[in-house]
């Protein structure tokens, strides 16, 4: 087997064990590993401060860890900001202890790739990303003998541009380009939603099944509260945060005023009526918080993503 030949078998082979004894160790493990998935120009950079980044290539940035406590969620919203405009580098992320759980779910939605490694230099995948990575170095197979040299053939016409626009779209190596983003009003959901509740508060007291009370206008105008409240939100929203728990909770607390206002439902009874009005008035109130606690959890990752991309210094190991 010629030099060549056996330096592209090597490549196949799990890096030689290693001790790892301290971060820079972790760091030199990391980066072999990473090469031998495929990451051929992976090197490590220890002792700068890289915003977040341990090993880098061309197609992927690694982060390792050297402790003792589990690898949280801020950690890899580090690792995510530090990667900034280049969205095509895959993430890896090393520890030597584990994740927690919240870091996991992180992982999954952002397609980072975790591994744990051992003392003696040994990778175990963590998630899907990870065992992706790592199976697909081993469905690899390396040259068992030299190929002879080709005989030189004649030179071929290039094939029409159309031609190798195809081609290149088609080849499975070359990293897939993120469709561009659509554009939508960030508070379209929301002004939608209003609209809907909206054109309902105005139809229903006008309806044959709706005896308004006290009044047709008074019961039009408690119904148009929350719908006009939506539309507004709709309007000032920039964000585009998460609103399925608000919107839920809303229309909630919709439905005893409408209930409320419609004299023909009470009688069922006045017990039936308070029952549902206090059950869907909870209910809403419930969600209407736990949306709140979800937007701020989104907002505060905003802020650490920002703060990470903008050059945040290296964590002592």
């Amino acid at each position: 087997m010629s030099t060549d030949n056996a330096q592209r078998a090597g490549r196949h082979q799990p890096p030689a064990r290693r001790p790892v004894r301290s971060w820079q160790e972790a760091e030199r493990n990391a980066a072999a590993w990473m090469r031998h998935w495929g990451y051929h120009d992976a090197a490590a950079r220890p002792g700068g401060a890289d915003g977040g980044v341990d090993v880098r290539s061309a197609r992927a940035l690694g982060q390792v860890k050297f402790q003792a406590h589990a690898v949280g969620r801020p950690e890899l919203q580090r690792l995510f900001g530090a990667r900034g405009r280049h969205m095509d580098r895959q993430l890896l992320f090393f520890t030597g202890s584990s994740y927690a759980s919240t870091a996991v779910e992180y992982a999954a939605e952002n397609d980072i790739a975790l591994f744990v490694y051992a003392l003696d230099g040994a990778m175990t995948p963590v998630n899907a990303a990870a065992r992706r990575i790592s199976s697909a170095a081993r469905k690899q197979k390396p040259a068992q003998t030299p190929h002879p040299t080709p005989k030189p053939q004649p030179a071929r016409p290039a094939p029409p541009a159309r031609q190798l626009t195809l081609s290149k779209a088609s080849d499975p190596s070359r990293p897939a380009e993120p469709a561009p983003p659509r554009k939508h009003r960030p508070g379209s959901a929301r002004f939608a939603l209003g609209f809907i509740l909206a054109v309902v508060a105005l139809a229903l007291p006008a309806s044959d099944s709706f005896v308004p009370r006290p009044s047709r206008t008074v019961a039009t105008a408690a119904m148009l509260v929350v719908p006009v409240l939506l539309m507004v939100w709709g309007v000032v929203e920039k964000t585009g945060r998460r609103f399925g728990h608000t919107a839920l909770g809303l229309f909630l607390l919709q439905l005893p005023v409408g209930w409320l206002c419609n004299a023909r439902l009470w009688q069922g009874g006045i017990a039936l009526t308070t029952t549902i009005t206090l059950a869907s008035s909870a209910a809403g109130v419930l969600l209407l918080r736990y949306g709140a606690r979800v937007r701020a959890a989104e907002a505060e990752a905003e802020k650490l993503t920002a703060s990470s991309a903008g050059g945040a210094s290296r964590e002592p190991r």
